[in-house]
C-alpha cells in the first residue's frame, strides 16, 4: 500500500478518490493544487496544500502522487503537472479496475487510469499518464503511448501501435496492425484503416442525413 497526494480538487480529484479508495490498496492522504486556484483547507477531510511546496510537507520518499487531469488541448495540463511532479522527486501509483479482464498481466506504467470492464489482450503494453475510461478492448499485444486518452466503448485490434499524446473518441475502431502516430485526434465512431501522420484528425460526421427516409433506407437493407 501507498500513501497517495491527489492533484486537484475538482471532477477528476473526486472521481479518482472514489475508484481508489474502494478498489485499491492505496490510501488517499492530501490534495494538492496550485496556489493561486487554492480556495479551501480541506477536501473529503483531508488536507488541500500548495502544490509549489507540497515537497516540504509530504516528501517525494516517503508519499506518491496521482493527477487524473482531462484531455483538453491534446493532454496537455495532464502531461504538464505529471512532469513537474516528477521533477519534484515523486513516482506515481497507477489505478487498474479489478474487474479488468486479462488472461495475463499486462504492462503499465506510472499514473495511468485504467477504468472497469476492459478486455486487455495478451502482451498488451500501456505507457505512463494514460487514461482508459470504461468498456474497451485491446488486441493482443498492441502498444499504447504515454499521455494517451481512451474513452468508453473503444475497439483497438492486434499489433496497433498508438503514440503519445492521442485523443481516442467513444466508439471508434483502430484495425489490426495500424500505427497511430504521436498527437493524433480521432473522434467518436471514427474507423481507422490506415496508419496516420503525426497530428492528423479523424472525425467521423454522423449528424448529416442521409437523402432518404428511413422507411427507403430499411426496405434496402
Amino acid at each position: 500500500m501507498s500513501k497517495v497526494i491527489l492533484f486537484g480538487t475538482g471532477g477528476g480529484a473526486d472521481t479518482a478518490y472514489r475508484y481508489f479508495a474502494k478498489d485499491s490498496p492505496h490510501q488517499i492522504v492530501a490534495y494538492t493544487v496550485d496556489a493561486n486556484r487554492r480556495d479551501r483547507e480541506t477536501y473529503r477531510g483531508l488536507p488541500v496544500v500548495d502544490f509549489e511546496s507540497v515537497q516540504d510537507r509530504y516528501s517525494p520518499d516517503q508519499f506518491k502522487m496521482f493527477i487524473l487531469l482531462g484531455f483538453d488541448d491534446m493532454n496537455a495540463l495532464r502531461i504538464l503537472k505529471f512532469e513537474q511532479a516528477r521533477a519534484k522527486g515523486y513516482s506515481f501509483v497507477s489505478y487498474v479496475a479489478s474487474n479488468v479482464f486479462r488472461l495475463e498481466d499486462f504492462q503499465v506504467g506510472e499514473n495511468s487510469f485504467i477504468l472497469e470492464s476492459q478486455t486487455i489482450n495478451l502482451d498488451v503494453k500501456i505507457g505512463n499518464n494514460v487514461v482508459m475510461w470504461s468498456g474497451n478492448h485491446i488486441g493482443d499485444r498492441s502498444v499504447i503511448g504515454d499521455n494517451v486518452w481512451i474513452s468508453s466503448q473503444v475497439a483497438i485490434g492486434g499489433d496497433v501501435k498508438i503514440g503519445s499524446g492521442c485523443f481516442i473518441g467513444m466508439h471508434a475502431t483502430i484495425g489490426h496492425g495500424i500505427s497511430v502516430a504521436d498527437r493524433n485526434f480521432i473522434g467518436a465512431g471514427t474507423l481507422i484503416t490506415k496508419s496516420t501522420k503525426f497530428g492528423n484528425v479523424f472525425v467521423q460526421n454522423s449528424n448529416k442525413p442521409l437523402p432518404m427516409s428511413s422507411d427507403v433506407f430499411a426496405r434496402m437493407i
